[in-house]
């Protein structure tokens, strides 16, 4: 089998809340890129990459489209889509960096792979070790009480874990995390994200001011280069401390290993470049002994199908994982993904499992 065309069109999609915002800024719509793998043998793949807001990512979707389009798909015409590790080597030799652009190729392959054998897309890396992933669901960043409101309405419907952004003065973050604990109960697993918005320093003060209310998990506390700020941090509060922004790819997740700056590392699938890199960077923590989750972004049930997949064929996973973005998305051109309860389950078809309204976004034929 060989691929014979690669294909990327842009498709814009809107949250369906208002106000969603993280320390860094806000975003009401999302510019995703599908992709479209076609081969020899008849039998196509399609994937979605999350170019993100330019605030964190530093790129955009017209980008994206030109690189796929003009540079990373011509680069992979005439591969069997086999062949990762040698797809993956020509992605990176003729884009050094660009690994979200990447993610949507990665997908389309793991999702061709998938429907050419007729098996899900975990099977193709080991298979399930669990049918349930437990779901840490984001919170976007709003006043105290309109955020415990929120918090508590989405534990009403079985969620168990739920990620708080915050970012904004000492005493609003502190008082969001106490109204949200007092609202949601004891039992509910509180990770705090401040993405990068604070110095070491402030970032002690404000870690510690919220211990009183039980937070499990503080996720880049500082900036993403700033390892050593994250480890004083690590050493100075009672929370894990999870490398977000600071890990994009398994280089970088060897630094933030060897300097002792995080407990737990996010494999977040858009900017590792897909799932083969981040399995890659799963496999370092396991040697390591350092925890991990999973996480995508806004990118419809296609991508959070993908981080289904991988999360239920990790051994060592014992964390909820930062999946489902899917549900803040209005007009969703994708089905066959659920979250019941706060867990979500690998859908059982083949490749990613979701069904895809190609017409819808112009990949149709």
């Amino acid at each position: 089998m060989k691929i014979t065309k690669v294909r990327a069109v842009a498709h814009e999609v809107k949250n369906n809340i208002t106000g969603w915002k993280i320390s860094l800024g806000t975003k009401d719509n999302h510019e995703l890129i599908f992709v479209r793998i076609d081969t020899d043998a008849k039998i196509f793949g399609v994937g979605v990459a999350s170019p993100g807001a330019i605030y964190i990512s530093g790129d955009t979707g017209a980008h994206h489209l030109e690189l796929i389009n003009r540079v990373l798909g011509p680069a992979i015409v005439g591969s069997d889509p086999f062949e990762l590790e040698a797809i993956m080597r020509k992605l990176d030799a003729v884009a050094k960096t660009a690994e979200r652009a990447k993610a949507g190729i990665d997908l389309a392959l793991h999702d061709l792979l998938g429907k050419a054998l007729g098996m899900p897309a975990n099977r193709l890396f080991g298979g399930a070790v669990r049918q349930e992933v437990r779901v840490n669901r984001l919170m976007g960043m709003y006043p105290p009480r309109e955020m415990a409101e929120k918090c508590a309405a989405v534990v009403e419907k079985g969620y168990t874990a739920l990620k708080l952004k915050v970012g904004t003065t000492l005493q609003e973050d502190v008082e969001r995390v106490r109204r949200v604990r007092e609202a949601v109960g004891p039992e509910v697993m509180l990770t705090i994200d401040f993405n990068q918005a604070c110095s070491a320093k402030e970032a002690i003060q404000r870690i510690q001011r919220m211990e009183p209310y039980d937070v499990a998990i503080v996720e880049q506390p500082v900036k993403a280069a700033d390892l050593k700020g994250m480890a004083l941090v690590r050493r100075a509060v009672q929370a894990r401390v999870m490398a977000d922004e600071s890990v994009n790819s398994p280089a970088e997740a060897m630094r933030v290993i060897e300097s002792g700056a995080a407990d737990i590392i996010s494999l977040k699938i858009p900017k590792m470049g897909g799932i083969f890199k981040a399995r890659k960077v799963a496999a370092l923590c396991e040697a390591a002994g350092i925890d991990y989750l999973v996480g995508t972004a806004p990118g419809t049930r296609l991508l959070d199908a993908a981080g289904v997949h991988l999360a239920a064929s990790l051994r060592n996973l014992t964390l909820p994982c930062e999946i489902g973005e899917f549900e803040r998305i209005a007009g969703d051109p994708c089905s066959g993904l659920e979250i019941v309860g706060g867990i979500s389950r690998p859908p059982p078809g083949p490749g990613l499992g979701v069904e895809v309204d190609l017409g819808r976004i112009g990949l149709a034929g």
